[in-house]
């Protein structure tokens, strides 16, 4: 019954954590119909516990009735009957009793440190030969048992003397003095030291690490008056005379070193006024009736620093925009007195940029903005012209025209345009006067043709079909006009690689359709523009007599027209390089001119006989279709694929130039 009382106590100290944690998740509460309340514990688990040898008890168990449960627990627990058996894995409840245990015990979870520093100050005396310093500590020891190492100060420094608690040590190892203890609560620590003092230029320093944790004050004397003191990293530094000695107090937080300098105080010199001097770069385009400015203001400030800017603008500027680093607000007064206001002051160099702009007419002064209240300025002025004004200088007073490769970088930089004028001015009031002569504007090319390509078939009837190919830059030109041959019909048009519907206009000339040229890094880009039409004479052509071919006419340049023609093979033609046999403005050639525009030697590389085979298919279906709506059979045209080839050309059509040839022929089958 001993034993059994013990395992007694045990089960009440593990019952005793219910009212905390609850009934353990793993637990397993039930309420057979035939048991009087117990607590039934497994024979194994209690052997594991105990160390009680099972071969001799043989597998009893243990019950404990339940109201004695809560009689050695002391708590009543809500919900669990008289009859309730409690079941729980071993792991559960050895680490419940464990628990159970160190509670009866009265144990507390270990400190997560050692010890903290409620407070630390190093005071000392400064000379120019040596550093007295005192450390004063109070140490909060939290952990109660066995040693504790309290690092306080690098071995660097030399120590002195010191006022230790009871059982409180002081030893040397690593790299710092520590103190050893068993104690624990709080103590208070004085540790007298010194550190060397070095002198560098008239500049005194110390310096030592703070191997102590947490933040300290820094309170010093220094042995002389009028010191300037200062501490690296100090959250705070207050410094005053003490008689005829300087004290400083600092604030150093946590592991930043201490690092102290002082040195005589220089004097304070009383604030001079401030001085500025400006110089100014000013672009003015002379463009259609306006004057288009821009000007830079570089500013060098002196002595204080200034936050506000004042400039005179000339009568009849309009300031569009004013730029700089901080400006925040600028306004122009009715007294033309412009404020320029920064987001803080300014010391050194500073630059304004502003735009502006005014009004022109046929004579009119030079605008050029001038800054307020400077010991000196001068300044550049760099004339452009963007419309086609002539320009030229009056009589200039109180500034002096230069060459404009005199004028600084930066105000050629402000444009592409080539800078005509120049002018150099040094401060004071000037005039530069400015006379602007436009002129009668000329009328520029919008359109122009690098090369047309014809591929021509004949047919010994007397029909001909034509394919021309037109390379066409084109900047702002709507239509492409054309003025057909006679009796030719239009039988497809296409703009860069997409079909086109033509108009014609009041005159019967084809209107094509054009789009505007994509710009490439150097010019405007060319697009082919091909049309296909079909010349069907009044007549049929004769065996023997003389072909007379037109050419469309067009309403701008061509600089190069290159002609294939593909003859009946069974005719005979009286040809020559002289001209026998063709007559006519184009020139009969063994092959074609290379043009020097890109754009006309893709044009000529045009393969002739292979159109000339799209044209045949494309005549048969359209003659073909023709028929049938006419209610006709359908016509078969054997096209002259492989016909005797002639080339002709021209090079330079202008607009109304009329291009046509004559060619003298005989031996044509003509059709019974």
């Amino acid at each position: 019954m001993k034993r059994m009382i013990i395992l007694g106590i045990a089960a009440s100290l593990l019952l005793a954590a219910i009212p905390a944690i609850g009934v353990a998740a793993n637990a397993n509460v039930k309420n057979p119909a035939a048991s009087k309340g117990q607590v039934t514990i497994g024979w194994a688990e209690f052997v594991k516990i105990t160390g009680y040898d099972p071969m001799k008890a043989g597998g009893q168990m243990l019950s404990i009735p339940w109201p004695e449960v809560q009689k050695l627990i002391g708590v009543k627990v809500q919900g669990i009957g008289e009859g309730t058996i409690v079941d729980l894995p071993w792991k559960e409840f050895k680490a419940l009793l464990e628990w159970s245990i160190q509670r009866e015990a009265g144990e507390t979870a270990p400190p997560p440190t050692d010890f903290i520093v409620t407070s630390s100050q190093y005071a000392g005396t400064l000379s120019s030969k040596s550093a007295a310093m005192t450390l004063n500590a109070k140490i909060n020891i939290l952990r109660k048992k066995g040693w504790k190492r309290i690092p306080v100060l690098p071995l660097t420094v030399a120590l002195g003397k010191t006022t230790l608690p009871k059982g409180v040590f002081l030893n040397a190892t690593g790299g710092s003095y520590e103190l050893l203890t068993e104690a624990s609560g709080e103590i208070d620590v004085v540790i007298e030291f010194s550190a060397a003092v070095k002198s560098n230029g008239g500049i005194n320093s110390v310096s030592f690490s703070r191997v102590l944790t947490g933040s300290s004050i820094v309170d010093l004397t220094v042995d002389q008056e009028n010191v300037d003191v200062k501490v690296a990293g100090a959250q705070s530094l207050v410094s005053k005379p003490q008689g005829k000695k300087t004290q400083a107090i600092a604030a150093l937080p946590s592991r930043m070193a201490a690092s102290i300098s002082w040195e005589r105080a220089l004097p304070k010199v009383p604030k001079a006024p401030s001085k500025l001097y400006a110089e100014s770069g000013t672009l003015v385009a002379v463009a259609e009736g306006m004057l288009l400015c821009q000007q830079v203001v570089n500013y060098n400030i002196l002595h204080t620093p200034v936050r506000e800017l004042t400039l005179t603008v000339p009568k009849g500027v309009s300031v569009l925009a004013v730029f700089g680093s901080g400006v925040k607000d600028w306004r122009v007064e009715p007294n033309g007195k412009m404020m320029v206001v920064l987001q803080k002051e300014v010391l050194g160099s500073y630059s304004l940029r502003i735009s502006y702009e005014q009004a022109s007419q046929a004579e009119a002064n030079l605008p050029v903005i001038q800054a307020e209240g400077v010991e000196r300025e001068r300044g550049f002025v760099g004339v452009v012209a963007l419309s086609n004004a002539e320009i030229a200088a009056g009589t200039v007073v109180g500034a002096s025209q230069i060459d404009v490769r005199q004028l600084p970088a930066d105000i050629v930089a402000m444009t592409n345009q080539p800078v005509l004028l120049g002018f150099r001015y040094l401060g004071g009031d000037f005039t530069i006067p400015l006379t602007v002569k436009r002129h009668e504007e000329v009328g520029v090319l919008l359109t122009i043709v690098d090369a047309g390509a014809f591929t021509a078939m004949q047919l010994s009837d007397g029909r001909r079909m034509t394919k021309v190919t037109y390379s066409v830059r084109n900047n702002r030109n709507q239509f492409l006009r054309l003025k057909m041959p006679a009796g030719s019909e239009t039988w497809s048009v296409s703009v860069a690689g997409n079909t086109a519907s033509p108009a014609k206009d009041d005159q019967g000339n084809v209107l094509i359709p054009l789009v505007r040229s994509t710009r490439t890094s150097a010019e405007l880009a060319a697009f082919p523009v091909e049309i296909v039409y079909v010349e069907t004479p009044a007549a049929a052509s004769p065996e023997r007599g003389t072909l007379h071919v037109d050419l469309p006419s067009c309403n701008v340049p061509a600089l190069h027209v290159m002609y294939s023609l593909y003859a009946p093979e069974e005719g005979k033609y009286t040809v020559g390089w002289s001209g026998t046999g063709f007559s006519g403005p184009m020139t009969l050639v063994e092959k074609f001119a290379s043009m020097a525009a890109a754009t006309g030697r893709q044009v000529v590389k045009v393969n002739a006989a292979k159109q000339a085979k799209q044209m045949q298919k494309a005549f048969n279906v359209k003659v073909d279709a023709k028929a049938r709506a006419a209610g006709a059979a359908p016509i078969r045209v054997q096209l002259p694929v492989n016909g005797q080839l002639f080339r002709l050309e021209k090079i330079l059509v202008l607009p109304g130039d009329k291009l046509f040839f004559d060619l003298r022929y005989s031996g044509w089958k003509v059709a019974k």
